[in-house]
């Protein structure tokens, strides 16, 4: 997590409840990948034996599993996380507006009005949305828990299989999640400076459009906001760009990683790899394994997006505190 995220969470006296959400969340996607691993793997045993009853025992005991583990995940969700992500959202927002609200004139007035706005409200959602939004922090962290736990029990069940799967995801997981997407907190900073100066001109057309009008300014008024409209569009088509070729990478490594290991685990059938049950699951675990890097690659690069807001929020706190 950015340095600066901690600070404000800290500050916001909510470090530790996020803390103990992080944990309580961070089982579920291992929990699954082992449960739908096993499902697999025991119906095709059974499938190829030709015992219904017996599928049908395994039937309900993997549904029941099912329901206990997503009513558990549920829960966590409704009593915790939602709370959290309330609360954030709520004392940041407050503690923002107080800050605004101690500053000097001067201090006020280094800033334009859409600036404040801007600051208030998108960028603090931006701030929010790193940790909690669908694809981010949270996410993240309980998919580097999956990715971590699947490697370990792909190794133990075929080391060779797992040593291919890494080199195959290694490399293209590097490019993609790390070097693509670098730039993206500087583009989506450049976008959130451009929408405040879009704010700033189109205040005055709203609340002084007549006078505007009077003193023949509706030209370069709105000669202002087409060009804060055009900053705005190009640096987050920057940004767009970067996040599309950084799915490309984690897609291109996935079915290359998929077809290598077909390939391998058919040639080690019945020596390595005991049958295509045990394959398959082999598969599952590894497929787990290219999910949790595929989600870890789209959080960094969402998160890299709306760390600019955090960024921009943490200017006014820290400039407070210091």
């Amino acid at each position: 997590m950015d340095r600066r995220v901690v600070r404000i969470l800290k500050s916001l006296g909510l470090w530790k409840r996020f803390v103990v959400m992080l944990i309580l969340r961070s089982p579920f996607d291992f929990l699954n990948a082992v449960l739908g691993a096993n499902m697999l793997e025991r119906f095709l045993r059974i499938a190829q034996q030709q015992d219904a009853q017996n599928l049908q025992r395994n039937f309900w005991s993997f549904l029941l599993f099912t329901v206990l583990l997503f009513g558990y995940n549920a829960t966590i969700w409704a009593t915790v996380s939602v709370r959290a992500d309330m609360l954030f959202h709520e004392r940041l927002r407050t503690r923002l507006f107080e800050t605004m609200l101690s500053q000097t004139q001067q201090e006020m007035e280094e800033r334009s009005a859409g600036d404040w706005i801007t600051r208030l409200n998108s960028d603090v959602d931006k701030t929010a949305n790193y940790l909690t939004e669908p694809i981010n922090f949270m996410h993240r962290s309980i998919a580097i828990v999956n990715l971590v736990l699947s490697s370990v029990v792909l190794m133990i069940l075929n080391a060779k299989l797992y040593l291919a799967a890494i080199l195959v995801m290694i490399p293209f997981f590097f490019l993609g999640a790390v070097i693509v997407i670098r730039k993206i907190p500087t583009y989506r900073k450049k976008a959130q400076e451009a929408f405040a100066t879009y704010v700033s001109w189109m205040e005055p057309i709203v609340n002084a459009g007549e006078a505007i009008r009077i003193f023949d300014g509706g030209q370069i008024t709105l000669q202002k906001v087409e060009e804060a409209s055009k900053e705005i569009l190009r640096e987050n088509m920057r940004a767009h760009r970067l996040t599309a070729f950084s799915s490309l990478v984690n897609i291109f490594s996935g079915n290359l990683g998929y077809l290598l290991l077909l390939l391998m685990g058919n040639s080690m059938m019945g020596s390595e790899v005991r049958d295509f049950a045990q394959l398959s699951k082999i598969t599952q675990y590894r497929g787990e394994m290219m999910r949790s890097v595929m989600c870890v690659s789209n959080c960094q690069s969402r998160m890299k997006a709306n760390l600019s807001g955090a960024i921009r929020v943490e200017e006014v706190l820290g400039k407070k505190s210091q």
